[in-house]
């Protein structure tokens, strides 16, 4: 069985392949689905072109019949926010239903570090806040052998691309040409070097009909809370080109079934940020700040506890005096 997001995303991928092309800062995309085969009724949302509307305008949900699909999403790229909740319903006695949801956001950005020295340490940061609900099944009979599955994915990816002096060039190193095998090229003979990085983390869980105790799973993740940072370090050049590119994803699908309710919150998440250096400074091409997640508020009584303990340190100094 093929991952939700290479399965449901393939409308977003496809918007970001040509958002890329466009070279476009962001892109906001989001799609809805609710098909009830019974009454060969099919309703479709998603996102309007050209896709850099950082909102779904609150609930946005289709409904045919038994089956229903509702996403809302919010985000904010030049602070590298992401929020989102997708979910699901459907109910009926033939399990040939269809209904998925999703939102999603990619960013498409040139940084440049500026420090003293010819390298500085970059740290980007992933924070995750997602909540499952709904994942599980039990086994039925199967219907005229078509598969039957749910899905719940919320990833989050990072990569950083840049180019460097090869120290190793020489200008008199030649490439052989293989005419319809191709030029092959020793290291020598490339005056650069192109270095990437990259990190992600997909929560994600599948629960499918078949194996053999009737129904089985793949993924890492089951109904619950999942909180994290996802860390990418490494020493990058300083002036110079740094590609970034992010993509941020949360959806949930039902795949003929009859009954099923599942949610993938992360209206908690996501937030992306950018850790330097004391003397090192960056400057986003498209005006991003990437300001990672906040930091906690103190509940009321930890606040509470926090004054009254300062008041207790205070009179305590003055008793001393």
């Amino acid at each position: 069985m093929r991952s939700f997001h290479a399965v449901l995303s393939a409308i977003g991928a496809a918007l970001s392949l040509a958002a890329t092309a466009a070279h476009a800062q962001a892109t906001f995309t989001w799609g809805l689905s609710a098909e009830e085969m019974a009454s060969q009724t099919y309703n479709y949302a998603s996102a309007p072109s050209p896709y850099d509307t950082f909102t779904t305008g609150g609930v946005q949900s289709v409904t045919s019949g038994q089956v229903a699909a509702s996403v809302n999403a919010w985000a904010d790229p030049t602070t590298g926010m992401f929020k989102s909740i997708t979910s699901v319903q459907m109910s009926g006695d033939t399990p040939i239903n269809i209904a998925e949801s999703y939102a999603r956001m990619d960013i498409y950005d040139t940084i440049r570090l500026t420090g003293p020295g010819a390298t500085a340490r970059l740290t980007i940061t992933l924070d995750y806040d997602t909540t499952f609900a709904g994942l599980g099944m039990t086994p039925f009979q199967r219907y005229q052998q078509i598969d039957h599955f749910m899905q719940a994915d919320s990833s989050r990816y990072v990569s950083a691309e840049y180019t460097v002096a090869n120290p190793d060039f020489d200008p008199n190193a030649t490439c052989t040409d293989y005419g319809s095998d191709g030029i092959s090229c020793p290291l020598e003979a490339m005056p650069t070097l192109t270095k990437s990085q990259s990190a992600s983390k997909d929560l994600f869980r599948e629960w499918a009909l078949g194996g053999p105790n009737g129904v089985y799973s793949n993924g890492d993740a089951e109904n619950g809370r999942y909180t994290g940072q996802t860390v990418l370090t490494f020493d990058a050049p300083t002036n110079t080109d740094i590609a970034l590119n992010f993509q941020l994803y949360n959806g949930s699908r039902c795949f003929h079934l009859a009954n099923c309710s599942l949610s993938t919150d992360a209206s908690h998440s996501d937030y992306l940020g950018i850790k330097l250096e004391d003397g090192v400074s960056f400057t986003s091409a498209n005006g991003y700040q990437y300001l990672g997640a906040p930091s906690a508020v103190p509940e009321p009584s930890a606040l509470l506890l926090l004054s009254t303990g300062g008041l207790l340190l205070l009179n305590l100094q003055r008793r001393r005096r």
